[in-house]
């Protein structure tokens, strides 16, 4: 991307984040938290400093959501956000349509620094860059003397108009053929709370122990964990059976978002993961863990792939680049969009497990930071999500809901305690 950007007030969506301002609800924020908890209480005059000087590294985040006549685009808002109060484990739709309103929020609690983000913005890697960033210069505006950086951001650099780019746009094939279409898919059948509230369960526990068991069956950490939640949705899919009660659908298919930067190289901070879908039809009859292990194995094997998951950028681009899409007015974009959303999310999958992978930082700042997550808001189709992300030696998932059953999540920690992993459990 030129310089030009940098030069105007306005940026436009990219193509991932062109659906979600469509879609985005009460009872579907779009939103995702990533938050850190730090060894010594928060100084929230340091993290006010911190966050407006890494902005001014980062223009493409000071922005807020404006219409036009045929797209939202983002507007450059010369308004500073300030630091909010936590409150766990809450996460709230951003009001994108206030003028002044950033499609990020920076929060702190006692020991606790986090930051919500819409998906109109970012995706978990681009936001965990941005909050080990954030944390950086926190650090060291509270005398830490940090070395090598890596690739945090550096707020005392110049913008980087890269960091702005549409990752899907740049690596467009246009002669690509795009992926197959999935039906719909089972869904847990307790019904959520009318308040719509969800409640989480945070699992901490070894990586090193966690790797040796998924070494020892040829499969990854990744791989483990999705065929774990894949199992215990079937088993719960089994007792809706027992319990008289017949599913409208009878896959069980998970989505399973992967970093599009490991395979198309592309600085940028924002939109830019796509997925991969392993499923098994409950109408073959059950399945042992082992057995979705090996199919989950096999699945993402073939799928996490440039080629493959190019399919799905030839798709998406292709999509925003029809004529008829192009000259549609945004009224009618919205409801198109919102149907379109739907149909490709919530109906199509059982559930979510987002796993960001192991947070890098420099050794300075380690000893000042004693654990990550990540958390995400469940549907109110799929009721239940997971995320996922290790520090140090330290693998914390975290299981968001909005049914009363807590089953799920007792088959998926007595399961791996069972393996000989002590899990540590904790309740917001």
């Amino acid at each position: 991307m030129s310089n030009v950007y940098l030069e105007r007030d306005w940026l436009p969506l990219d193509n991932a984040g062109k659906i979600y301002p469509s879609a985005t609800s009460k009872k579907s924020p779009a939103v995702f938290r990533l938050l850190a908890v730090m060894r010594s209480p928060v100084r929230l005059s340091a993290l006010q400093q911190a966050s407006e000087a890494l902005l001014r590294r980062c223009p493409y985040f000071q922005v807020h959501l404006r219409r036009g006549l045929f797209w939202y685009y983002l507007q450059r808002s010369h308004y500073m956000p300030r630091v909010h109060l936590l409150h766990l484990p809450a996460l709230e739709v951003l009001p994108a349509a206030e003028k002044t309103e950033h499609l990020f929020r920076i929060l702190a609690r006692e020991r606790i620094i986090a930051v919500d983000f819409s998906h109109i913005l970012t995706d978990g890697s681009g936001g965990l860059r941005f909050l080990r960033s954030l944390l950086a210069e926190y650090l060291r505006l509270c005398g830490v003397k940090i070395g090598d950086t890596g690739d945090l951001l550096d707020p005392r650099e110049k913008p980087d108009p890269d960091e702005a780019e549409d990752g899907h746009r740049k690596h467009f094939d246009r002669n690509g053929p795009g992926p197959k279409s999935y039906a719909a898919a089972y869904h847990i059948s307790d019904r959520p709370p009318y308040s719509g509230c969800f409640r989480t369960l945070t699992g901490r526990m070894p990586v090193s122990l966690l790797l040796d068991i998924s070494r020892a069956k040829g499969v990854t950490i990744t791989e483990y964990l999705s065929a774990l939640y894949m199992y215990c949705l079937a088993q719960l899919y089994e007792a809706d059976i027992r319990g008289g009660v017949v599913p409208d659908c009878s896959v069980v298919r998970l989505e399973v978002p992967v970093n599009m930067r490991r395979f198309f190289p592309s600085p940028t901070m924002r939109n830019f993961s796509l997925y991969v879908s392993p499923e098994t039809d409950m109408r073959l009859g059950p399945y042992s863990f082992e057995e979705i292990l090996r199919r989950v194995h096999h699945r993402m094997q073939i799928e996490v792939e440039r080629r493959e998951l190019g399919r799905q950028i030839t798709r998406n681009v292709g999509a925003e680049l029809m004529p008829v899409i192009r000259i549609t007015p945004l009224f009618v974009k919205d409801i198109f969009l919102g149907w379109l959303y739907r149909r490709l999310s919530d109906r199509i999958y059982s559930g979510v497990l987002s796993n960001l992978g192991r947070v890098e930082i420099p050794k300075e700042m380690e000893e000042h930071i004693e654990s990550f997550e990540m958390v995400l808001p469940p549907s109110q189709m799929m009721k239940k999500c997971c995320s996922v992300v290790s520090f140090k030696d330290e693998l914390s998932v975290t299981i968001s809901s909005l049914v009363e059953g807590r089953e799920l999540e007792r088959v998926f920690f007595t399961t791996i305690a069972g393996q000989g992993v002590p899990v540590k459990v904790m309740e917001y």
